[in-house]
């Protein structure tokens, strides 16, 4: 297989798949974190030792007054940093919470955050994941499921889970009914063989419904100056998972995209189109 990602463009004869668009509410937990990931232009770093003072979280407040879970969606995504501040049972509370009080599809976490949590409160990850299911949630995030090769993620994030450990925590989520969900971070240069070998990771994980594709925003982070990936790489990227995987649905958020890039997404086989109604922040 060739490094070089090609494009291929589709003429509009007809769409490759439908067009279903998705009202998300995004909650984050927290944006304090420990890892340090470099593409992340999200978290703020906090160290694990030290007196680092940090505020308490408002999150599990949040999950029981915030108005905006008086309204309808269509997905609830669920998100954040790392806290040692905070126990296992505060997030698993607050998921429950946003269940009882909004009936939309619940996103909770990730393998990152179950991973997080089985090493600091020795929990057993199979627990972990029973309590995510019964407190309401439908799935995990696709969060560490950035690239699942090892040396890139050594280079880009080396405190993050492996991609054998995000793929274990995957298939024990499935087992206790999770649904599964993963991600693909699109970067400048981004290759067919790395595409390639990031889905054959996927390939063992029999549940696999949704891979969520998630452009390079890297503000503020040491990789601002490799830039965006361009239109056509993202395209290209959709063009080799539909090839490979073409029964999982590909997601991506179309927040600040024009009609006609919606249109291309499309065309080239994203059918579910994610925009972001409402957010309530840590």
């Amino acid at each position: 297989m060739e490094d070089t990602l090609h494009y291929q463009p589709i003429w509009p004869d007809s769409p490759q798949a439908g067009w279903n668009l998705v009202q998300v509410l995004k909650m984050t937990t927290t944006r304090a974190c420990w890892m340090r990931c470099r593409f992340c232009d999200f978290s703020r770093f906090v160290p694990m030792i030290d007196d680092h003072p940090v505020a308490p979280l408002s999150f599990l407040q949040k999950s029981q007054t915030h108005t905006a879970l008086s309204e309808s969606y269509d997905l609830i995504k669920l998100r954040g940093g790392l806290s040692f501040y905070e126990p296992w049972s505060y997030f698993r509370s607050a998921i429950r919470h946003i269940h009882k009080r909004n009936p939309a599809p619940l996103q909770a976490l990730s393998a990152v955050e179950v991973q997080h949590f089985h090493r600091v409160e020795h929990k057993p990850v199979q627990e972990l994941l029973e309590e995510i299911f019964w407190a309401g949630a439908v799935s995990l995030g696709p969060g560490g499921s950035e690239l699942l090769i090892d040396s890139w993620r050594q280079e880009m994030s080396s405190l993050r889970l492996s991609s054998q450990e995000w793929l274990n925590i995957h298939r024990i989520a499935a087992q206790v009914g999770l649904k599964s969900v993963a991600g693909l971070m699109v970067f400048p240069g981004i290759s067919e063989q790395q595409i390639w070998d990031h889905l054959q990771i996927l390939r063992e994980l029999k549940s696999l419904s949704v891979i969520e594709i998630k452009p390079l925003r890297a503000l503020g982070t040491d990789l601002e100056i490799m830039g965006k990936p361009h239109l056509f790489e993202i395209l290209a990227t959709v063009e080799v998972i539909k090839k490979h995987l073409p029964h999982v649905v590909v997601a991506m958020s179309i927040d600040h995209l024009s009609r006609d890039v919606c249109d291309l997404l499309q065309w080239h086989g994203v059918s579910r189109a994610m925009i972001t109604k409402d957010v309530i922040e840590a």
